[in-house]
């Protein structure tokens, strides 16, 4: 029997999941979807004690929230993350979607809005701007690298890492 948290056994959280459930996660979003575990809006805050998350995970999520918005959810995520737990993020890479204009102006701009049924994007990052974002919030190790993600292969991205 464990009195306290044992270094190591944080919940794990999906944030903002849509359709893609992670086994092993509490799957988190606004509105029921193919992966939600739990409806919640995170403009609320994160429903949980202080640190009690070993890893929060955020795919396409921290570009439909403003400045002030995602302010306050990044202290929420490091308030219930356990020293030294970690954060993975990703979100339209603002740079490589410019560049891609000329080629397909039709999808840049679904990139920088949003899709028809979720168009709400409220900010665009570049790898400078959300690295300063993190780090602003006192994360540390922030690194920020581009590349896509496995369900989106068409789409830039960056991908954030960093640890409370």
């Amino acid at each position: 029997m464990h009195y306290l948290r044992p270094k190591g056994k944080g919940l794990k959280l999906h944030l903002g999941c849509g359709d893609y459930w992670q086994e092993g996660a509490l799957n988190i979003d606004i509105s029921v979807y193919g992966g939600t575990d739990m409806i919640w809006d995170l403009r609320e805050g994160i429903p949980l004690q202080d640190a009690v998350v070993e890893i929060i995970e955020m795919y396409e999520v921290v570009e439909h929230f403003s400045p002030r918005e995602i302010a306050n959810l990044l202290d929420e995520c490091y308030r219930v993350l356990i020293p030294d737990g970690k954060i993975r993020v990703s979100v339209p890479d603002m740079d490589k979607v410019i560049e891609h204009y000329l080629q397909d102006k039709h999808k840049t701009i679904e990139w920088i809005y949003g899709y028809e049924e979720h168009a709400n994007h409220k900010d665009g990052y570049t790898k400078e701007k959300i690295q300063k974002l993190f780090e602003d919030h006192r994360f540390l190790a922030v690194t920020v690298e581009q590349g896509f993600l496995p369900e989106r292969p068409e789409e830039p991205k960056l991908i954030l890492e960093a640890v409370k």
